[in-house]
């Protein structure tokens, strides 16, 4: 089931990425109304390991896998990650595999937030509001606003029971390059017709939720990640781009020895 899921949110991203290929590049960081993290007492932020995927984009738009590029993408993301400035600063704590119960139990959360922010990407990021997430107003002359609540539901309580967490990040990464015959096609259809092709698709979402409640406090997407993954500099631009307008938690108070 869970599989069957992450198929079809990973085919619906890599359609929406060429749908809009000709469209500018578009990028968010959002929180949710009214965030913030609670003051006076510790918050712990556990980061899961990030989802990567790395293939190949055929000219018929097949999104064939690569088990190789994957494997050294994880490997670079992760190390960039745990090396990461930002990450240090926010004292976050990484978190290995799990296993049985608890592996099925965080792989169902991970194909939620997947499908939660492929919604978000679609619904906030490229602008095709939702009229349900609307604000309402009472002046007709108002500009538009729309609410930024989006969860996975109260089922990440049993997260926060595992991992002692209050939040937890989760990543997803996604490029597929094209390979050496649709690379001929872009060209081909630029130069006969003016069209345009997209070489690959290279996106990424990355969320913080609030393990009480499901809640989402934080989104970043970008339709044109920047960074080859299958390397290290590149993962390091990645994990850059990823945690743009993370919300810096407060810097915990040191206990006073007596």
């Amino acid at each position: 089931m869970i599989r069957n899921l992450l198929r079809a949110v990973s085919g619906a991203i890599v359609a929406v990425c060429l749908i809009a290929g000709a469209a500018p590049a578009v990028a968010g960081s959002v929180q949710r109304d009214g965030f913030a993290y609670p003051q006076g007492q510790p918050i712990k932020i556990v980061v899961f390991r990030p989802d990567v995927r790395v293939g190949s984009l055929r000219v018929g738009g097949l999104d064939e896998p690569n088990a190789d590029w994957t494997a050294a993408a994880r490997t670079n993301i992760q190390t960039a990650m745990e090396s990461s400035p930002q990450m240090r600063e926010a004292n976050l704590t990484f978190l290995g595999e799990f296993e049985g119960e608890q592996a099925d139990m965080v792989n169902e959360n991970r194909g939620l937030f997947e499908a939660v922010a492929g919604a978000m990407f679609q619904h906030v990021t490229m602008g095709d509001r939702l009229p349900t997430k609307l604000v309402a107003s009472t002046d007709p002359n108002a500009k538009k606003q729309y609410r930024i609540d989006w969860s996975l539901g109260p089922q990440t309580d049993r997260l926060r029971e595992v991992t002692g967490g209050d939040y937890a990040l989760f990543f997803f990464t996604h490029d597929s390059y094209g390979d050496a015959g649709r690379k001929v096609a872009q060209l081909l259809m630029a130069g006969l017709f003016g069209a345009y092709v997209p070489a690959g698709v290279h996106i990424g979402y990355a969320a913080m939720i609030d393990l009480k409640t499901g809640d989402v406090v934080w989104f970043n997407t970008d339709l044109a990640m920047g960074g080859d993954p299958r390397d290290a500099e590149g993962a390091q631009k990645r994990v850059s781009q990823l945690l743009a307008g993370f919300p810096k938690p407060p810097v915990q108070p040191t206990a006073v020895q007596p």
